[in-house]
């Protein structure tokens, strides 16, 4: 049977543990455990790690904002993709629960191959890929973790299994939020699973190309309904509803309880077989449409609320590869993945969604998932990109005013400035004194000069790991009240003082640190990378 550009899959009902190399034989074997940790860091890349800066995509191409931005964060590193025999898989989904991050492939072409990642977030500046399942003969196209469970959809080799149809649902019991060795599946119509959902007793999945909604039985994992729908793409679940999106037929809303039609409304018309993804905000339903854009509806009357399009004419990328392939909210703030146009950030106010810019990240931005301060960006055979927004837990900032100036932040002699907010500028030049309060993020090089005193309470993240020239060079005195993370270098100049305040500041360095005569370190601080020895 052959396998369509969407398919993804999963197989077989015992798996078989064992501990190996990303390219490794054992054909014979359901799924393919690797648990060392000395392999699987090899995964990790901080190559391009660092500070990210909000950019506007317009038609004459990448334009850099030039006034300060409002919304700090970093790259703090990517996750390759796994490979098995010599192929690369691709990165199709994420879901998070907890420190666990949940990562699911696929194989692009005839061969069904997938896998599974967890990710340990933890500890926030050092992720850590702590175990990789590869499947044979099987794709992976979604995953969700709900009570001790991964929920997983996908597609298999109907005729290596020997199954009618390659489209299946399945639930994998974790141990300890880790995968296990075992799970029970069942194989729905169609050529491929598409989308999960998740209520008290029973889930939901859907299937693409001749495919169904199915009702199943979480404590039995009984099959209960199944309802046909042609080009299913997505599903999601609120306020007792079941959603589902079609790339033909729009949106259609089910009772949870008796799958009975309540209503439906046309969306955009999606070419046929690719991956769309919808949530919520309020009333409004998000809808992901390819090249249609974005479109938001209001999921009582279907009427549609506002539209944005991809961005064209975009300098050194063809348009045919921008297009709007999933959509994540994340309270007031929503993330468009636009394909090789990146991510696009919107803020929502007085219930509209306002462009703030756009995340430019390298390859294929194909699915977007944030949760708490963190943006899960997979990029198919480029894996998965961990983004972080620079935040800090409540601070007293009393009478401070909020930036508003440049993209550099300049302090002249005999000026005494202090700031509040959650702000991202290029540099930052200390000659007299500056005080912060808050979240700061620094992309290019941060200053503090021979008279300058430079005080910040908050969190800090300066430089890039692919430009360490880009460093952070005190002459005078920086003081740390919170945490710091530098993705360059750290020079501590002659007689540079560098002062931790209170007892929970900590700093964490990528690059290295240059002590020299006469500098000083004092106060109680966590040095997170063992750099400041």
């Amino acid at each position: 049977m052959k396998k369509l550009v969407l398919a993804l899959s999963l197989c077989g009902l015992f798996l078989i543990q064992s501990c190996q190399s990303d390219d490794n034989s054992g054909e014979d074997e359901k799924v393919i455990l690797n648990t060392n940790s000395e392999s699987l860091s090899n995964r990790i890349n901080l190559d391009g790690s660092g500070v990210l800066d909000l950019v506007t995509l317009n038609v004459t191409g990448k334009t850099e904002e030039t006034a300060a931005g409002t919304f700090p964060m970093s790259l703090l590193a990517e996750v390759k993709a796994p490979t098995y025999n010599g192929k690369t898989l691709m990165a199709t989904h994420v879901d998070v629960k907890d420190n666990y991050v949940y990562v699911s492939y696929n194989t692009q072409g005839d061969v069904y191959l997938g896998g599974i990642d967890v990710i340990d977030i933890s500890s926030p500046n050092n992720p850590k890929l702590v175990v990789q399942a590869i499947l044979p003969n099987v794709d992976v196209s979604t995953v969700l973790f709900d009570n001790g469970k991964l929920y997983i959809a996908g597609a298999v080799d109907a005729d290596f299994n020997k199954v009618a149809t390659p489209a299946f649902v399945a639930q994998m019991p974790l141990q300890s939020g880790l995968l296990t060795n075992t799970y029970v599946s069942n194989q729905l119509s169609g050529y491929v699973g598409t989308g999960l959902a998740v209520a008290d007793a029973k889930y939901y999945a859907v299937s693409g190309d001749n495919g169904v909604i199915a009702k199943l039985d979480k404590a039995t994992n009984v099959l209960e309904t199944t309802i046909s729908v042609n080009d299913l793409r997505a599903m999601g679940r609120i306020n007792n509803k079941i959603v589902v999106l079609s790339g033909a037929e729009g949106v259609k809303v089910y009772n949870e309880g008796t799958l009975k039609l309540e209503s439906s409304f046309k969306t955009a018309i999606d070419v046929v077989d690719a991956k769309r993804t919808i949530d919520f905000q309020g009333n409004n339903i998000l809808v992901s449409q390819g090249a249609s854009g974005l479109g938001v509806y209001n999921l009582t009357t279907g009427a549609s609320v506002q539209t944005f399009a991809v961005p064209t004419a975009v300098t050194g990328i063809d348009q045919v590869d921008i297009v709007t392939n999933a959509v994540s909210v994340n309270g007031d703030y929503t993330y468009v993945a636009n394909g090789a146009a990146g991510i696009s950030v919107y803020k929502t106010t007085d219930t509209k969604l306002a462009l703030l810019g756009t995340i430019a990240l390298s390859g294929s931005s194909n699915y977007v998932k944030s949760v708490g301060d963190y943006i899960y960006v997979a990029s198919g055979n480029g894996g998965l990109k961990i983004i972080k927004k620079v935040t800090v837990s409540s601070i007293d900032c009393t009478g401070f005013a909020t930036y508003k100036g440049g993209e550099w932040l300049n302090v002249n002699s005999n000026e005494d400035l202090k700031y509040q907010g959650s702000t991202s500028v290029k540099g930052v030049n200390v000659n007299d004194r500056l005080t912060f309060c808050g979240s700061l993020a620094v992309s290019e090089g941060l200053n503090v000069n021979s008279n300058g005193i430079f005080t910040m309470k908050g969190s800090l993240a300066q430089g890039n790991a692919n430009n360490r020239w880009l460093s952070l060079n005190i002459n005078g005195t920086m003081r740390v009240e919170g945490s710091v993370v530098i993705y360059g270098n750290l020079i501590l100049n002659s007689g540079a003082k560098l002062e931790f305040l209170g007892n929970n500041s900590e700093i964490t360095i990528h690059g290295t640190v240059t002590k020299n005569n006469g500098a000083t370190i004092t106060g109680t601080y966590k040095d997170i990378s063992n750099k400041l020895k």
